[in-house]
C-alpha cells in the first residue's frame, strides 16, 4: 500500500520547528550582543567625559591652561577635534567623543557633543560640564593643527616648568611630548641641559612637519627653568645624530690609524735592505693579535695586499686594515731610494 502522511509522518514538521528555534535564538543573541555593545559604546564615551574632566582640572590648578594640556586632556578615539574658547581667565572646550564596540555582524557606536568649562582663577573650581546638540560639534578648523610657532610657545612654557620641577631628565619625560602633533626626533642631556629637535605638526617642510630645537635647563632658586627654541631648517632634526656619526667615525679612524702606523713601522723594517719583495709585503701587512685565552701576543691572520704596483724607485701598495672594531683600505708608498714609507686613508674604501 502507499505510505501516507507525508511530512507530518516523516517528522519534517519537527525539523522545520527545530530550525525556527534555532533561528530565533541567533537573531535574539545578536539583538542581545549588539544592545550590549551599545551600551558599552555609551560608557566609553561617559568614561572619555569624566576623564578630561578631571585632566582639565588637574592641568588649571597651577592657574594656567595650555593648549597643547587641553589637546591631552580631550582624549578620544574618535575625537575629530576641539575648539577652544578663551575669555576673562574662563576656558571652554567643546568636542565631540565617540564610542566604539565591534562585534560580529559589525559593530556599535555612541557619540555626544560636550561642553567643558573651567575658570582658571585661584583656587579653580571644578570642570563643568554639559552636553549639546549634536549641531553644536559640527564645527571644522580650517587648519587640521596649530601653527608651529605658537605650540612651539606652549611647549617652551611646559619646559620651564618641568625643568624646574625635575632638571633635564624632568624636561626629557616631560608631558608635552605627548601632544598629538608633537613628535621628538632626537634629544640629549648635555653639560646639564636638555636639547630636543622636535618635529612641529602643521608647518611648511616636508610632511607638513617644521623642526624647532628646544634648549631647557634649571635655574638656582628658580621657580621655573631656562628654556629656548628655535625654528631650523627641515634637516635640522638629524643634526645630533650627524654629530655622533662624527664622533665614531673620528674615533673609528683613530683606532685604524693606530694600526696603520705599526703596518708602516714594519714595512720600514721590510725595506731595511732597500728591497720589498712580495714575500715580505705579506708578513709587514699581518699584524700579530693577543690570544684571548693566554692574554699573549701570537701571529695574526696573513693580510695579502688588496694591489701593488711597482717601479723602479718606489712599490705602492693598497692593503686592507683592521682592528677590533673597523676595517678599511690604506695606502702605503714605499719610496726604495729613501727607505720610507708614508701611509694613506683611501677615502673611498678598497676600490680593487
Amino acid at each position: 500500500m502507499a505510505r501516507r502522511g507525508g511530512c507530518l509522518t516523516d517528522g519534517c514538521l519537527g525539523v522545520l520547528g527545530l530550525a525556527l528555534v534555532i533561528v530565533v535564538g541567533v537573531l535574539v543573541s545578536i539583538w542581545n550582543t549588539g544592545r550590549e555593545a551599545g551600551a558599552e559604546a555609551r560608557d566609553q564615551v561617559t568614561e572619555s567625559v569624566e576623564g578630561a574632566r578631571d585632566r582639565l582640572a588637574k592641568a588649571a590648578a597651577d592657574g594656567v591652561l595650555l593648549d597643547t594640556e587641553i589637546q591631552r586632556a580631550v582624549l578620544n578615539i574618535g575625537k575629530t577635534g576641539e575648539a577652544i574658547e578663551r575669555r576673562d581667565g574662563r576656558v571652554t572646550v567643546t568636542a565631540r567623543l565617540i564610542g566604539m564596540v565591534n562585534v560580529a555582524f559589525g559593530g556599535r557606536q555612541a557619540q555626544g557633543c560636550y561642553r567643558l568649562e573651567v575658570d582658571t582663577a585661584p583656587p579653580p573650581p571644578p570642570v563643568s560640564v554639559r552636553e549639546l546638540a549634536d549641531k553644536a560639534c559640527w564645527f571644522r578648523s580650517a587648519r587640521l593643527y596649530r601653527e608651529p610657532a605658537a605650540v612651539a610657545e606652549d611647549v617652551t612654557a611646559e619646559l620651564r616648568t618641568a625643568v624646574a620641577e625635575g632638571g633635564p631628565e624632568g624636561a626629557r619625560s616631560a608631558e608635552v611630548w605627548k601632544t598629538p602633533g608633537i613628535e621628538v626626533e632626537d634629544a640629549e642631556i648635555r653639560g646639564g641641559q636638555l636639547v630636543a629637535l622636535v618635529r612641529l605638526s602643521g608647518g611648511t617642510g616636508p610632511q607638513g612637519e617644521d623642526c624647532y630645537e628646544f634648549r631647557a635647563k634649571a635655574k638656582a632658586k628658580a621657580k621655573h627653568g631656562a628654556v629656548e627654541a628655535k625654528k631650523l631648517k627641515p634637516d635640522g632634526c638629524y643634526r645630533l645624530q650627524r654629530e655622533r656619526d662624527a664622533l665614531a667615525e673620528k674615533a673609528r679612524r683613530a683606532e685604524l690609524d693606530v694600526s696603520a702606523r705599526k703596518i708602516e713601522r714594519r714595512l720600514e723594517d721590510a725595506l731595511a735592505d732597500g728591497r720589498l719583495t712580495d714575500t715580505e709585503l705579506p708578513r709587514a701587512l699581518s699584524l700579530p693579535t693577543t690570544d684571548d685565552i693566554s692574554g699573549e701576543s701570537v701571529a695574526g691572520p696573513v693580510v695579502a695586499p688588496e694591489n701593488v704596483e711597482r717601479s723602479s724607485t718606489e712599490v705602492l701598495v693598497v692593503a686592507r686594515v683592521t682592528t677590533p672594531s673597523a676595517m678599511w683600505c690604506y695606502e702605503f708608498r714605499a719610496r726604495l731610494p729613501t727607505r720610507s714609507v708614508t701611509r694613506h686613508y683611501l677615502t673611498d674604501g678598497c676600490t680593487f
